[in-house]
């Protein structure tokens, strides 16, 4: 098999003069746009609750009318828990 054979002349690399220049754009970024979805499932800082203020008052005797309610439907539990899930049910 025959060789190629070397050129006597050798390329010389190219200057920094004969590069092609590239030019950047100077156009300026949009100011991002703010909206009010968060995506995240942390809550803001002093917006997890409520005030006290804002909240209603549950008494005793609304407690224990739900606990009768339940009671009557058949499907409570114990008078104890009947009680406990009328708290839970108006707490929300």
């Amino acid at each position: 098999m025959a060789r190629k054979p070397i050129s006597s002349t050798t390329s010389t690399p190219p200057t920094p003069s004969s590069l092609p220049t590239f030019t950047t754009a100077t156009k300026a970024a949009p100011a991002p746009t703010r909206t009010e979805v968060r995506n995240t499932s942390i809550p803001r800082p002093g917006a997890a609750a409520a005030p006290k203020a804002m909240r209603k008052q549950i008494t005793p005797e609304m407690v224990a009318r739900r606990a009768y309610e339940i009671w009557q439907s058949g499907k409570g539990g114990s008078e104890h828990d009947n009680w406990l899930r009328a708290e839970r049910e108006l707490r929300g």
